[in-house]
């Protein structure tokens, strides 16, 4: 059998990496790796060959994949991996007879604090069977290399739309504002403000959920919910699925804090929350390109419309804001510092933080490989630096999941937070209902409370 190398043009040199993906390289640490995880879930078993002439075909064209990192004081270039052999990035297990979901997931987790070998390009895929007799592919992708967007772009072209099922055009992320210097004059006050807000940002408040993160993960996901309900919830109530999403996460958080002991949670959660930043024909470039802002997720609100309502006037705000556009700048500047330097100032930011949430628009239509239905797409989105608590909100073929990536030590039980989303959700719908129940009432009936 001949062994699938890299397809590399004679003479093609992609040069530096970008100073945003530079800092995302030295990012990691050994409590804290930043490798987003991806997990495909299929409707039957999957050949090994299938998937190896599917990656073959689809990831070797892009260098990210077929060449290793030079690192450099200030500066880290692309190599050719001379060695390089698909064999070495593509493996095969089979889990004990009788595993599922849950079987899955204590695996992945197990190799969530598994660093990628430094010495060739830095991801890997193992393609897993016996999971309820089916099969899945999970891929480790270090962050330097991509983002969550440019990563759901590459999966359109690593699966193909199933037999049967018309393609549908999936939701776009809104453009921001790049920071060209007729932004920076027309936008100066504004742009000024957000800037000394990021400068002067207090420290989040402590919290079970805030510490110094250790070095064993845990991977979970919730239940799928029903795009289009979220969809519907978010228009009776001028919002969007982000928000609801973030609302569900935050009763969830609260529901967490209480189960370890926080008998009153008091203050709402800073939550770090990327923004995308690349132009809608740009989404199938790789590399990170996004900016970062920062929302006060209202875990202290009992009332899960209250919350909702929190986290849209609060994200209404950020987007009318130029936080993100600072926060990617901070990244790149960053990335052109000494290590010791980057480490300082992004850890200003890192530290009044608790929770990273990512939104991941994934394919609108059902998706398969080789004839093989793709039942579920999941995104665990690594946290970084002393941030101890990962959150994906990811959405595919009419449904959405919520992904954690977790610091045990901070989280101890990831599994019950992602049981918990169904519910709140659950708590959120019935509340609307009930406002919009009372809100069509006649004034004369309804009931004045005390």
């Amino acid at each position: 059998m001949s062994v699938p190398v890299a397809r590399v043009q004679p003479g093609f040199h992609p040069g530096y990496l970008s100073s945003a993906d530079h800092a995302w390289l030295r990012m990691d640490c050994p409590e804290n790796l930043v490798i987003i995880h991806l997990a495909f879930m299929f409707a039957a078993p999957l050949a090994l060959h299938t998937v190896r002439c599917r990656l073959e075909d689809r990831l070797l064209a892009h260098h990210q994949f077929t060449h290793r990192i030079e690192r450099g004081w200030l500066r880290s270039r692309w190599v050719p991996d001379p060695a390089f052999s698909l064999e070495q990035h593509l493996r095969e297990v089979t889990l004990p007879a009788g595993s599922g979901s849950k079987e899955l997931k204590a695996w992945m987790s197990a190799q969530a604090c598994d660093a990628l070998p430094a010495d060739r390009p830095l991801w890997q895929a193992t393609l897993v069977h016996g999971v309820d007799g089916r099969s899945a592919l999970v891929m480790r992708v270090h962050h330097s290399l991509a983002d969550g967007v440019s990563l759901m772009a590459l999966i359109g072209g690593v699966t193909e739309v199933a037999p049967g099922v018309e393609r549908v055009a999936p939701a776009r992320p809104a453009l921001r504002e790049d920071l060209r210097p007729g932004v920076l004059l027309r936008r100066a006050p504004r742009v000024i403000a957000d800037a000394l807000r990021m400068l002067f940002m207090r420290r989040d408040r402590p919290s079970r959920l805030k510490g110094d993160p250790g070095r064993h993960k845990s991977v979970a996901w919730s239940e799928p919910l029903s795009l289009a309900a979220t969809r519907e919830l978010a228009h009776r109530q001028g919002a969007t699925v982000n928000d609801v999403m973030l609302a569900v996460i935050a009763g969830a958080l609260r529901r967490h804090l209480h189960a370890l002991g926080h008998a009153e949670v008091r203050a709402p959660l800073r939550a770090v929350i990327p923004i995308n930043m690349r132009a809608q024909d740009e989404a199938h470039l790789l590399g990170n390109r996004f900016g970062l802002v920062g929302l006060a997720l209202p875990v202290h609100l009992a009332d899960p419309l209250a919350r909702l309502l929190a986290v849209r006037d609060g994200m209404t705000r950020l987007k009318q804001g130029f936080q993100g556009q600072l926060a990617l700048a901070l990244v790149s500047a960053a990335g052109l510092l000494p290590a010791t330097c980057q480490r300082m100032l992004l850890g200003i930011f890192s530290r009044r933080a608790t929770v990273i949430v990512t939104n991941v628009i994934g394919p609108a239509e059902t998706r398969c490989v080789g004839g093989v239905r793709m039942d579920e797409l999941m995104l665990c989105v690594p946290q970084g630096m002393t941030v101890g608590v990962g959150v994906s909100i990811v959405s595919y073929d009419g449904m959405v999941r919520i992904g954690l990536l977790v610091d045990n030590k901070l989280m101890p039980d990831a599994a019950a937070a992602a049981c918990a989303m169904r519910a709140c959700f659950e708590q959120l719908q019935r509340a609307a209902c009930v406002e919009s129940v009372i809100g069509s009432m006649p004034a004369t009936t309804v009931p004045v409370l005390p």
